[in-house]
């Protein structure tokens, strides 16, 4: 609604502007409308207001501030104290080398989210150690390694896995832009050392005609990270049929999408459109679960913490797997009805 107060971290303000750029260049280039006029941009930054994590501000007569979320760099969540209210938005609760874990914070009401409600990820380390592996075994048997990644926080998590590890890396799409961008935010991540190491050792596709030398090189980390378009149709089309190659998705793959459909049937299409053909795939395909998301277990080691009387748990596919693990008072919201938080609640 115009004239809404929007806050968030000085990182997230300046990461949304981008993303939303981006979002326009690619409606115009690929021939879709537009979500939203670009002066809705100019909108957003009139209306925006940020606050630094740890500082508290004031609206409505009450008292809030904004706590690291760990699911991306520069995420929050919104704690209000008088309320004893804690809204985390999207939370990740181990470090990485990008973003710090979220931490727990005593409250008697938690809204959390619940994505990975019923579901667990495997041990990180673990999955760190398998996929440099497999990207060892094919950079040694004379393939390359296509890494599809999420613009924004995968793409610099993976430069910063594959420094020091000998590959002629390559970063192409949105993620050198958020690099920078990132670069200029220090406090929202957990390395920006590490970070700004990984980035002297990355070479950047930088035009089109660059892709070529990206394929002679070891690993191509770009975007789309579910293959819904972006750079990496560029290069699948190249390397599909190479089978010392491969292409390893690192995030999850929403049914119904390019990354999907690959990992269930082995054939993606090489076009946007939902329409078009699907082609087969030789090289080989694997996924690695990097999760920005806390898994089931990791959800109820927080909410224990935070110690609330009452749990609100939203953004989830199936809620009840984590509600039946909780012994407070548990609500799942539905659309358009009212939750009452009051400072006595």
């Amino acid at each position: 609604n115009r004239g809404t107060p929007i806050v968030s971290t000085p990182a997230t303000r300046d990461l949304a502007v981008r993303m939303a750029e981006d979002t326009l260049r690619v409606s115009e280039s690929e021939g879709y409308p537009a979500p939203f006029p670009k002066a809705a941009i100019g909108e957003l930054l009139r209306q925006h207001r940020s606050l630094v994590p740890g500082r508290s501000a004031f609206h409505g007569g009450f008292e809030f501030n904004i706590r690291n979320a760990g699911h991306i760099p520069g995420a929050g969540m919104f704690h209000f104290p008088e309320l004893g209210f804690l809204f985390t938005g999207d939370i990740h609760t181990v470090d990485t080398g990008l973003t710090r874990a979220a931490q727990p914070l005593k409250c008697r009401t938690l809204a959390i989210e619940s994505t990975y409600s019923g579901r667990e990820h495997p041990e990180r380390e673990e999955v760190v150690d398998d996929l440099l592996s497999a990207i060892d075994a094919i950079v040694s048997r004379g393939g390359r390694v296509i890494l599809p990644a999420f613009g924004l926080g995968r793409s610099q998590e993976l430069l910063m896995l594959l420094a020091g590890q000998g590959y002629e890396v390559w970063l192409d799409g949105m993620g050198r832009d958020i690099a920078r961008i990132l670069q200029k935010h220090p406090g929202a991540l957990r390395n920006v050392g590490g970070l700004n190491h990984a980035l002297k050792q990355t070479r950047f596709v930088r035009h089109w005609r660059m892709r070529e030398q990206a394929l002679r090189g070891d690993v191509i980390v770009t975007t789309a990270g579910m293959l819904s378009g972006g750079p990496v149709m560029h290069y699948m089309q190249e390397l599909r049929h190479d089978e010392k190659s491969a292409l390893f998705l690192t995030g999850f793959q929403v049914p119904g999408t390019n990354g999907h459909q690959l990992l269930e049937t082995g054939r993606m299409r090489m076009e946007r459109d939902s329409e078009s053909p699907a082609f087969r795939v030789d090289c080989e395909v694997a996924q690695f679960s990097l999760s920005g998301h806390a898994g089931h277990a990791q959800l109820l080691e927080f909410i224990r913490a935070c110690d609330p009387e009452r749990v609100i748990l939203y953004h989830g596919d199936d809620r009840q797997p984590l509600a039946d693990d909780l012994d407070c008072e548990v609500i799942l919201p539905e659309e358009g009805v009212p939750i009452q938080l009051s400072s006595s609640s």
